[in-house]
């Protein structure tokens, strides 16, 4: 057996067993029923809003790549993250976006998909990766987030074990497209949400920043 698709079963379950603990946590801050709208920015096909354990609300995810698999009861709305303007103000009970505004790639751009988040949504949910966590998240990389463009360039190229890699994808997107944020940036794009750490070995590998939370979660 190949050392590559083992390591990606073991790479696809941890990143399973972290989605499944976010989802707790998401589920503990909000109250959530069939009258809740609630929308997904970026979502994909990895998260489930198949099983709730009360009734479903209802979903309506963003995304500018049409999904592969449809599921039945979500509408899927092709669009940027960073104009929104088929929504109006507070159109959604809850915004949620998991891994997403880090590929917007763009200081200001991410500035735009957060002020879009806030606008649209009466409470939001977002988490993304900590910038200063050792190992870059979608490389696998020792401290790749630091490095130059060009090295980035050649590392994605090269370096066997991305995510983008290991899945037969594009790496070097992620090597030169992903900018990762830091508490402070966070912060800034969301000046009135709470953020809390995702820790990870005793590390905060990722940051949720949450507005409007009905319950407490802890970290």
């Amino acid at each position: 057996m190949s050392r590559e698709p083992r390591i990606l079963r073991w790479m696809c379950a941890l990143s399973q067993r972290l989605r499944q603990q976010r989802r707790k946590k998401f589920l503990r801050s909000f109250v959530i029923s069939s009258d809740t709208k609630l929308l997904d920015v970026g979502g994909s096909d990895d998260w489930d809003w198949g099983d709730w354990p009360v009734g479903a609300p209802s979903v309506t995810m963003l995304n500018l790549d049409p999904p592969a698999n449809p599921k039945p009861g979500i509408q899927y709305v092709q669009a940027d993250a960073c104009d929104m303007s088929m929504f109006a103000d507070q159109s959604f009970d809850i915004v949620f976006s998991n891994s997403v505004i880090e590929h917007v790639t763009e200081w200001k751009r991410q500035q735009a998909m957060a002020a879009e988040i806030r606008r649209v949504g009466k409470s939001y949910w977002v988490q993304t990766p900590n910038r200063h966590f050792p190992i870059e998240p979608h490389m696998l990389f020792p401290f790749f987030q630091y490095l130059p463009l060009s090295w980035r360039r050649v590392i994605g190229r090269h370096w066997p074990f991305s995510f983008e890699k290991l899945r037969k994808g594009d790496p070097e997107r992620d090597a030169v497209g992903v900018r990762l944020l830091t508490r402070r940036e966070l912060q800034q794009c969301f000046p009135d949400g709470e953020i809390h750490a995702e820790r990870f070995l005793g590390l905060v590998k990722s940051w949720v920043v949450v507005r409007g939370a009905q319950r407490q979660s802890s970290e």
